[in-house]
């Protein structure tokens, strides 16, 4: 049987100084600005699951995950999905997990897996008695709150670092080496 305390485990690498500043300030600078931009349009750039979003971004920038495709596209199309369960299903419990579920498929489907965004079909629904949701919602919050976070991770990331981000931008038209 295998322990999950064998003794064998080791911890990730201890990250370099410079790195966690990096992650200091461009989580700080994307919270920051997300609310700064909600107060001055009037309109909401913040959600809770962009918090997870910076972890990602930051921490572990080089990841598939952390990539701008990710990023918008999974957060884009978590909340549609959560949408359109909350409007053609309503709240239930079998609503709440199955949009989870048909939201991890799509995001691997569409080749744009971003775990935080897995979050967004529980805020819409889990908050649905408290917030009256529009189709506005895409737009505001998700749509321009996760483009002004991927601006803020590329001017962060990129700023005195050896390591480029993104690894790789929207790829929405896909090479026949990008389809294998």
């Amino acid at each position: 049987m295998l322990s999950l305390f064998n003794g064998r485990e080791h911890l990730a690498p201890m990250p370099q100084s410079i790195d966690v500043i990096r992650s200091l300030i461009g989580g700080t600078l994307s919270i920051l600005i997300l609310i700064f931009l909600s107060k001055l349009t009037h309109n909401l750039f913040i959600m809770a699951p962009f918090g997870a979003t910076c972890v990602i971004l930051y921490a572990v920038s080089q990841s598939p995950l952390a990539q701008p495709r990710n990023v918008i596209l999974g957060h884009f199309v978590s909340a549609f999905i959560g949408l359109l369960f909350l409007k053609v299903l309503g709240v239930s419990t079998l609503s709440i997990a199955l949009s989870v579920g048909c939201t991890i498929a799509a995001m691997q489907i569409l080749r744009c897996v971003h775990p935080p965004a897995g979050a967004n079909p529980l805020v819409i629904l889990l908050t649905a008695d408290t917030i009256q949701y529009h189709w506005s919602f895409l737009f505001f919050p998700v749509l321009l709150g996760s483009i002004a976070l991927v601006l803020v991770a590329w001017l962060v990331n990129n700023l005195k670092s050896e390591k480029k981000w993104p690894v790789y931008g929207l790829a929405f038209i896909h090479s026949k080496k990008n389809l294998q």
